[in-house]
This record gives structure tokens, C-alpha cells and sequence, in this order.
């Protein structure tokens, strides 16, 4: 998969239940938010260029994912973002089946 950032992919998780079946947007990859020895202020934790994400590996089934949901009435994505774990991302869901 060449471009992930920027990217538009269906949320199909439970975990944020209303944001299931919703078009979402990815801002960056949150490498190994899932993981209990995550150092959220190491420099290859928030990832927003596919380059760099590429250079670390790319997706992982341990990493969340920054995502803007679209807003139906509004014709525009939210200025919200949520953090769905990556296997909630219809674009990884080949990453649940691996777990």
C-alpha cells in the first residue's frame, strides 16, 4: 500500500460505537499505542508521513490510529479526531486476522 496518510477507510469497530460504519479520514499512525511499553513521547510514535511510516515498518496490529470522521450534514470531516485501534480500520482489517 503506497499512501496511507490521507487516506479514506471505513470505521468497523465497536469500540467507538458511533463512529461504526462511518467514513473516516487517517491524519498519522500511533505506532504501538496498544502495546503496555508504549513511550508516547518517543520521536516515532505519532507518525503523519507515509515515508517515515514506510522507514518504521508501516502498520501494525499494535498501533492506533489518528482518524477524522466524515460529517454527513456538514459535507466535511470533522476537526475532531478519534484514536480507533488499527484492526477497527477496514483498511487493516487483513492485521486482525494476523493477531
Amino acid at each position: 500500500m503506497d499512501q496511507i496518510i490521507g487516506s479514506i477507510t471505513v470505521y468497523i469497530g465497536d469500540e467507538y460505537p458511533g463512529l461504526h460504519g462511518c467514513r473516516v479520514r487517517i491524519r498519522a499512525i500511533l505506532r504501538g499505542s496498544l502495546r503496555p511499553d508504549v513511550n508516547v513521547d518517543a520521536d516515532d510514535h505519532f507518525v503523519s508521513d507515509d515515508a517515515t511510516l514506510a522507514q518504521l515498518g508501516g502498520v501494525t496490529a499494535d498501533d492506533r490510529v489518528d482518524v477524522q470522521p466524515w460529517i454527513e450534514e456538514a459535507g466535511r470531516f470533522s476537526f475532531v479526531s478519534q484514536d480507533p485501534r488499527a484492526i477497527d480500520l477496514a483498511i487493516f482489517k487483513e492485521l486482525a486476522r494476523a493477531r
